[in-house]
């Protein structure tokens, strides 16, 4: 650890951190549960492992072409409550909804029907969270011009987002509980 010391203005008080670290928290939280969801559609669900593959790609696929795009308009905002807040707010409240909503699914509507559903939902929240993470990643380089703050406030973000995804795991107990889906014990 260096002992240089941060000036007091360049340090990011810890409350701060810790509403920044939440962001992370759930920025990891949603997206990990989102990817359990595979195992709901091929055993609850019986999708044809096929089109679950498909569902697994493509919108990971529109997310890795939405984040630059995002980060492109983000960085170009100006605005009076600046660049990056607009977007988090927006896509927070939208990747809250379109996540939630994408679990709206009944084992008796047909294979197309929960395919199309859940493709096109999981791919507007992708966009959501796109715009919800993208500025959120990059308004943590902005809180603070010292080097090793700045190193503290990403550890701590990172730490918090780390506990998120030893949350993750546990869904798998959720779902697989037979009492929770159509599985058998």
């Amino acid at each position: 650890m260096s002992n240089i010391k941060t000036a007091a203005k360049d340090k990011v008080p810890f409350g701060q951190k810790m509403a920044f670290g939440s962001g992370h928290f759930v920025l990891n939280l949603l997206p990990g549960a989102l990817g359990f969801f595979m195992f709901f559609l091929l055993t609850a669900f019986g999708m044809d492992p096929l089109y679950a593959g498909i569902l697994g790609a493509l919108p990971r696929l529109f997310d890795a072409l939405s984040d630059p795009i995002m980060g492109f308009i983000s960085d170009n905002t100006k605005s009076k409550w600046g660049r990056r807040r607009p977007y988090i707010f927006i896509g927070a409240i939208l990747s809250g909804i379109l996540f939630s909503m994408t679990w709206q699914m009944s084992p008796e509507n047909s294979q197309m029907y929960n395919f199309w559903y859940f493709l096109i939902l999981s791919i507007l929240f992708l966009a959501g969270n796109t715009m919800y993470a993208t500025p959120l990643v990059g308004l943590g380089y902005e809180m603070t011009s010292d080097y090793n703050e700045r190193t503290r406030l990403m550890a701590f973000s990172n730490t918090m987002g780390q506990i998120a995804w030893m949350i993750v795991p546990w869904f798998w107990v959720i779902i697989a509980d037979h009492k929770c889906t159509n599985l058998k014990p």
